[in-house]
């Protein structure tokens, strides 16, 4: 399941990682404006996913963060529109991400083992929402969802 077309794709590869942080919180912030579930969210997070998935060309840092974040608020959306099978593949697809030779030479073991833990514990997901992104609880539909703490 892609969510970027692959001229997308490669366009935003190669994009300083500031930016792709900056376009990564846009479409996070504009999924989660959607007041409810729906193609629209579903498209935005699942954009964001997929930026955090690329490899970047320009340096060798990695969105393992953000990657853990959006792929929770896509599987979130994709299951409560009753798309199980998509959901579940979201979470291997980050999954296989996390487990990437860039992600584990590149990082904290510890933060990169926590990301993993999350997407396996979807009891864990709101509080990881709330220690990165300060955002209070994972039920859709709140109103002024902000978020406070940005990931750069």
């Amino acid at each position: 399941m892609d969510f970027l077309c692959p001229n997308h794709r490669k366009q935003f590869a190669d994009l300083p990682l500031r930016e792709r942080k900056d376009l990564w919180l846009f479409w996070m912030e504009n999924a989660c404006a959607c007041g409810e579930r729906g193609r629209e969210a579903i498209s935005l997070a699942g954009s964001a996913f997929d930026l955090a998935c690329l490899d970047g060309t320009r340096d060798d840092s990695c969105m393992h963060i953000e990657l853990t974040l959006s792929a929770i608020l896509v599987s979130q959306e994709l299951r409560g529109c009753g798309d199980r099978a998509g959901s579940e593949h979201v979470v291997f697809h980050a999954l296989e991400c996390l487990a990437d030779e860039r992600y584990t030479a590149a990082n904290d073991f510890c933060e990169l083992n926590e990301c993993v833990s999350v997407l396996l514990d979807r009891s864990r997901q709101a509080d990881f929402f709330t220690d990165y992104l300060n955002w209070p609880s994972l039920s859709f539909g709140l109103a002024d969802r902000r978020f406070s703490k940005l990931l750069h």
